[in-house]
């Protein structure tokens, strides 16, 4: 609990440390309010101890879910202190994560719970792309389902309501590759050279050059067709959607609407990224009462 009042107001801290303490499959990391030598020292050991050379970055900021900038990308040890202070002078905080790369998604899930209908509307792209191009409304989504909540093994209701087109794919596809391209010259602000580039096939090639050069090619090796998400994996995300609320009910917190981010990352499997009440009243209740 004083963990949580530590980010109050910081949805995706706040989430990430419920999902975590309710069991559900979240990447460990540290989360950085400024920088000091007690934070540099975290990170440090944090990195040491796994042996990792770089850190995913998500950023977070109280009472806000979107911003011009972006999260999402891999920093290197030693661009974290000038990013943090960045953040820092923006009133931002940092979550630092195991790396995961977000070109090597399997899928990526975004789903939003209908409370009085007892179902979750799931929205999934496809290998190499992820979850932000949904949450964020990037592209299309490639599948959307509808499955039950509160519901187990064959009693759970699930039914596909959209598969996209070969032709709606092959552009995802080329749109996304686009996005990777701006990401690579400016992973935090990628929006501002989208809009401004008139040759959007030289972003496409370099994306193309990037994704080779560095075996991140799962987007290049499905970009000839979409194949659906698995049956399990659907069944996965749901399962777990439902045991978070069930965790949260046993402490009196009741969500109404809300949206539930999550993709398949090999070899861990699903992880979960977030998840967002939609109503302010309901969020201020995953903190402790001032």
């Amino acid at each position: 609990m004083s963990a949580l009042d530590c980010v109050r107001g910081c949805l995706k801290a706040t989430s990430m440390l419920w999902m975590g303490a309710l069991g559900l499959p979240v990447l460990s990391g540290v989360i950085v309010s400024d920088w000091s030598d007690a934070s540099a020292d975290a990170v440090r050991r944090f990195a040491r101890a796994r042996g990792f050379s770089q850190l995913l970055l998500r950023v977070d900021k109280p009472n806000e879910r979107w911003s011009p900038r972006r999260g999402g990308y891999l920093l290197d040890l030693s661009q974290i202190a000038t990013t943090v202070h960045e953040l820092n002078g923006e009133g931002r905080i940092a979550i630092l994560l195991e790396p995961a790369s977000p070109y090597a998604d399997q899928y990526s899930l975004a789903g939003v719970s209908v409370p009085d209908e007892r179902k979750l509307v799931v929205e999934i792209v496809g290998p190499g792309f992820d979850a932000s191009d949904v949450l964020r409304n990037d592209l299309e989504a490639h599948e959307r389902w509808e499955l039950g909540l509160g519901l187990a093994g064959r009693a759970r209701r699930a039914n596909r309501t959209h598969l996209t087109t070969a032709h709606k794919y092959a552009e995802s596809v080329k749109r996304r590759l686009e996005k990777i391209g701006a990401r690579i010259k400016d992973p935090a602000f990628p929006d501002a050279l989208l809009n401004s580039v008139s040759n959007k096939g030289q972003l496409r090639r370099d994306a193309t050059s990037f994704l080779k050069i560095s075996h991140q090619t799962a987007l290049l090796r499905h970009a000839d067709g979409y194949v659906p998400i698995p049956r399990r994996h659907l069944l996965a995300f749901v399962g777990r959607v439902d045991s978070l609320l069930k965790g949260l009910g046993e402490y009196g917190i009741h969500l109404g609407p809300s949206s539930f981010a999550a993709s398949i990352i090999p070899p861990r499997g699903l992880v979960f990224w977030d998840f967002f009440p939609a109503r302010t009243q309901e969020a201020s209740w995953l903190y402790p009462t001032p």
